[in-house]
């Protein structure tokens, strides 16, 4: 199937064990993560995640310690494993697709592309840092805030990132063969 009238190269062996490893890390924090449902929370750990007011995010803690579940942690220390999946697979993706880009631009671009899917993942990983320390300290007013901003950021850079990767592939009809290339 031709992708932006292009065929695409097939993955390697490293590509496909990446994104395996980072579809079971998903269905992984999915899993643990379908356990903290209550009519209260009914979006799971985001709900926890976006509660910006400090007084909501120890009303959704209170709720959890009412049914003596360690889930929340739980969900957001597996939540680390997938978040470490899923940059090294994103970078080896976005290598992947800029392997037939050789141009400057196009290499600037695609850096500039990485280094926001990284951005993404460190905020990721900032949220749950914030998001742990909140649970362990729930009186603070501090954490829920920063975590909130830390989404932001997470969201941005992944959304951003993934956006500029896909301007770069879809730049250039005729990918450049590697005999092609002048440096």
């Amino acid at each position: 199937m031709k992708l932006f009238g292009v065929e695409p190269r097939p993955w390697s062996h490293r590509l496909r064990w990446l994104a395996l490893l980072t579809g079971a890390a998903l269905v992984a924090v999915m899993l643990t993560n379908q356990y903290l449902a209550t009519p209260e929370i009914p979006q799971h750990v985001m709900s926890y995640e976006l509660a910006d007011e400090p007084d909501r995010a120890e009303q959704l803690h209170r709720q959890w310690q009412r049914n003596h579940t360690p889930l929340p942690e739980l969900t957001l220390w597996v939540d680390f494993l997938f978040i470490g999946l899923y940059a090294v697979f994103l970078v080896a993706l976005a290598n992947h697709f800029l392997y037939d880009r050789p141009g400057i631009r196009e290499r600037k671009a695609g850096r500039l592309a990485k280094t926001l899917l990284v951005i993404g993942a460190l905020g990721d990983a900032a949220e749950n840092a914030f998001l742990i320390t909140a649970i362990h300290q729930p009186e603070t007013e501090l954490w829920p805030p920063l975590a909130t901003i830390a989404t932001l950021v997470k969201f941005t850079g992944l959304l951003v990132g993934g956006a500029c990767l896909l301007v770069v592939r879809a730049a250039r009809r005729q990918p450049l063969q590697p005999g092609d290339w002048h440096h």
